[in-house]
């Protein structure tokens, strides 16, 4: 498989995640950028992936914190699509074209780009803006009131970072190393009252389905704990300080949790601890550690 045969994959991690709004600067080489495929040369493409880019249909569909999401990739193009009940947001890429579509309740945008001639439509309920912009050329047609249009520009971006997150933590290609999402979600450790007693670390999984944890562990500092049976999607599995062995140091510490095959799969570390005060994650599973209430066995928030 050479460059030409992948130019669509090159942009399905990086070269879609920002919008040409008629209102930024279009520069005439503007088009696919970033790595090929998950950080991978040309020359490091599975066997696999190529025959199944070139010859076949690939198709995925992942249930997320942020909506569900659909790729899809054959030969001729790339469709993205992430759905939730408000709003519906599309990307779709040929060796012609680009599009980037935005459904809302209040209001449509969509942008397409082809070749240096980019064409923005905004419409709502309250009014309609068509704008196009080509060699430095803009024109612009607008009717009754477009005040949203900034806030849903906005929300297009917004949306298609989401969807590059979600290709990085989520997407499984043909030869590719599948992420399993079992993290850790919170940690206390500086309970009220008695250490030995209160001190917890919790996992949450994000998966579709059950994981089986047999021969993971959790290490902290000379202290391994091997867990086993199975994570349910979206169960908080509490282990408590009695159960595992590990203690927690109230001035820092460091966690992390690895696989069956000894990957690292998640981390925290943390400098200091507030006494009854946990550090978790907010949303749960996806979100940055803060200090909250304790939580054990339920969501963060």
């Amino acid at each position: 498989m050479n460059l030409s045969d992948i130019a669509i994959v090159a942009s399905i991690i990086a070269g879609l995640a920002s919008v040409p709004f008629v209102a930024s600067t279009i520069s005439n080489d503007y088009g696919p950028i970033g790595d090929i495929v998950l950080n991978m040369s040309s020359t490091d493409i599975p066997g696999e992936l190529s025959r199944s880019l070139t010859n076949e249909k690939f198709e995925q569909t992942y249930q997320t914190p942020f909506g569900k999401f659909t790729i899809k990739i054959n030969p001729d193009g790339v469709y993205q699509e992430l759905v939730r009940p408000d709003r519906k947001v599309i990307v779709q890429q040929t060796p012609d074209f680009t599009a980037w579509e935005l459904f809302a309740q209040d209001y449509n945008l969509v942008v397409n780009k082809t070749g240096t001639k980019v064409t923005e439509k905004y419409t709502s309920p309250d009014g309609y803006r068509e704008a196009t912009k080509e060699m430095g050329n803009t024109k612009e047609t607008v009717r009754g009131n477009v005040d949203k249009y900034d806030e849903a520009k906005e929300l297009l971006e917004e949306e298609i970072q989401r969807m590059e997150k979600i290709k990085r933590d989520y997407m499984e290609l043909p030869g590719t190393e599948r992420v399993i999402h079992v993290v850790i979600n919170e940690v206390l450790p500086n309970p009220e009252g008695d250490d030995a007693e209160g001190e917890f670390i919790e996992l949450y999984s994000y998966e579709e389905s059950e994981v089986d944890l047999t021969g993971w562990y959790l290490e902290d500092g000379g202290t391994n704990y091997t867990l086993s049976g199975n994570i349910e999607p979206e169960e908080f599995l509490v282990l408590w300080r009695n159960e595992t062995g590990i203690a927690l140091n109230n001035n820092g510490d460091d966690i992390k949790l690895y696989d069956n095959s000894g990957k690292l799969v998640d981390s925290f570390e943390y400098e200091d601890s507030s006494e009854g005060k946990s550090w978790a994650r907010v949303p749960d599973g996806t979100g940055e550690f803060q200090e909250v209430n304790s939580t054990p066995g339920y969501s963060n928030g």
